[in-house]
C-alpha cells in the first residue's frame, strides 16, 4: 500500500479553508506537496497532519460535511474487520500502513479513543481470537503487535493535545503481563486530554509503583491487565498497594480484557472499570476539571 495521499480539496475541508489557501500554502511551503504525472498536487495525510498540529488548525466539521477521506473511513469501520486493510496490514507487519490507516482516520475528524476502540483494539482482539482458534500463528500476532506499537508512536507524534490541564496521571500494565500496547493507547488518551503521564509499561510491580506514588503524587492511577496468570498472589498484592498508598486519595482506574470479569472487580476494587476508550476519555475529562 502507498502512503495514503489526498487532494488540494480533501485538505481545504479537513482545515476548513478555501482551495486557494490551501494551494498558497503549498507555494510558500507551509505545507509539503507533491505534483502527479498530471501535474496535480498530492498531500500525504502524516504531512497534512503534522502540518495542523503546528498551525492548531482543528479537523471539527459540521454534521453532513464529508470528505473523501470521511467517506472511505465508513466504509472500512462498517467491513468485517478481519478484511479491512488495517487488519491485513497489522498481520503482515506493515508498520508504515498501519500508521498512514490511523493518520487518515485522525484527519477525517474520529477521536482518538474512537480510533483505539473501533480500529486499534478491535483488530487486535480479532487477531487474538484467531490466534486462539489456531488461524493465526503467534508470529502473526507478533508482528501485528509490533506494527500496532510503531504506529501508535507516529500517530501520537502528530496528535493535537490540549491546553495543559496541570494534572498528572501514572498508567501501567500490572505485574505478569507483558502486553505493552494498551499503557500506551491509555497514555494518548490522556495526553491528549491535556494530562501529564508517567507511562511505566508493560509488567509493572505494584510494590515498586507505590514508591513512585510516594515521591510524585499523581492524581490518577490506571492500570490494565489483559491477562492475569495469578489472581491470588496479584490480589494480595494489589491490596497491599491500596493500603500504601490510602492517604493519597487518588481515584483507580482498572481496565482491559482480565479486569472485564465482574468478579475480579470483587477482589481488585477500583473507582472505575471502563470498557471503552470512549468511557476512560471521559474519565479524563471529568477529573481534569477538578
Amino acid at each position: 500500500m502507498e502512503p495514503i495521499h489526498l487532494t488540494t480539496k480533501d485538505v481545504a475541508r479537513l482545515c476548513n479553508v478555501s482551495d486557494a489557501t490551501v494551494k498558497r500554502w503549498a507555494e510558500s511551503g507551509l505545507i509539503k506537496s507533491e505534483r502527479t504525472t498530471g501535474g496535480h498536487r498530492r498531500f500525504r495525510a502524516d504531512e497534512v497532519a503534522r502540518f495542523q498540529k503546528e498551525s492548531k488548525l482543528g479537523v471539527k466539521r459540521r454534521p453532513g460535511d464529508e470528505s473523501v477521506v470521511t467517506a472511505a473511513t465508513r466504509r472500512r469501520v462498517n467491513k468485517d474487520l478481519s478484511d479491512s486493510d488495517l487488519f491485513h496490514s497489522l498481520v503482515n507487519g506493515k508498520e508504515e500502513e498501519v500508521a498512514n490507516l490511523l493518520i487518515k482516520d485522525l484527519l477525517a475528524g474520529a477521536s482518538l479513543s474512537s480510533i483505539f476502540d473501533e480500529s486499534v483494539s478491535g483488530s487486535m482482539r480479532r487477531i487474538g481470537e484467531l490466534w486462539f482458534e489456531g488461524k493465526l500463528s503467534v508470529a502473526h500476532e507478533h508482528l501485528a503487535t509490533r506494527a500496532a506499537l510503531c504506529a501508535v508512536h507516529k500517530l501520537r507524534s502528530v496528535t493535537p493535545v490540549e491546553d495543559s490541564c496541570r494534572k498528572l496521571m501514572f498508567c501501567f500494565a500490572i505485574e505478569g503481563d507483558f502486553h505493552e500496547l494498551s499503557s500506551h493507547l491509555v497514555q494518548m488518551v490522556f495526553e491528549s486530554e491535556g494530562w501529564e503521564v508517567m507511562n511505566f509499561g508493560s509488567n509493572t510491580p505494584l510494590f515498586s509503583v507505590a514508591d513512585e506514588v510516594i515521591h510524585h503524587c499523581p492524581d490518577l492511577i490506571c492500570i490494565s491487565s489483559t491477562i492475569m496468570s495469578d489472581v491470588e498472589r496479584l490480589s494480595r498484592d494489589y491490596d497491599s498497594f491500596r493500603k500504601r498508598i490510602r492517604t493519597r486519595n487518588l481515584p483507580i482506574v482498572l481496565g482491559g480484557r482480565a479486569f472485564e470479569d465482574k468478579k475480579i472487580h470483587q477482589r481488585f476494587p477500583a473507582d472505575h472499570y471502563p470498557e471503552s476508550f470512549e468511557e476512560l476519555a471521559k474519565l479524563a475529562r471529568k477529573y481534569a476539571r477538578q
